[in-house]
């Protein structure tokens, strides 16, 4: 969860690799309007590992590696907004964020979104602890 150690660069890099193509994974979800993509792509996101580390970081009251953490998360985001920006670039065909079908689904969740949103970090948090 944290990123510490002798195998820290080999950590980083690895979670530098699947969120890069995380992100190409789920531009073209997007541009192609696939649910299947987008979720693919949600599977092999990284994200979890430093969102969970920094979860870890504020229970230990440890601020140097909840600092690393929320670093690693935002600039995981930047990274992934980034590569949506130059995938759509390069794409012949504008996508229309108001018509696109998965925009929508992630941009106007409900109730039942949150609870299963809940159950999964759960469902996460209890397989990397084991």
């Amino acid at each position: 969860l944290l990123f510490e150690g002798d195998d820290v660069g080999e950590r980083l890099s690895r979670f530098w690799l699947l969120l890069i193509l995380a992100a190409v994974i789920a531009s073209t979800g997007v541009v192609a309007d696939s649910t299947a993509t987008v979720i693919g792509a949600m599977i092999v996101a990284p994200l979890m590992t430093p969102i969970l580390g920094s979860v870890l970081s504020v229970v230990l009251a440890d601020r140097a590696n909840l600092l690393r953490c929320l670093g690693l998360v935002l600039l995981g985001a930047v990274a992934v907004v980034v590569v949506g920006w130059l995938v759509g670039s390069i794409v012949e065909q504008p996508v229309v964020a108001a018509t696109n079908s998965q925009v929508a689904a992630r941009v106007s969740p409900r109730l039942i979104d949150l609870l299963a949103a809940l159950a999964t970090g759960a469902v996460g948090a209890i397989a990397i602890s084991r």
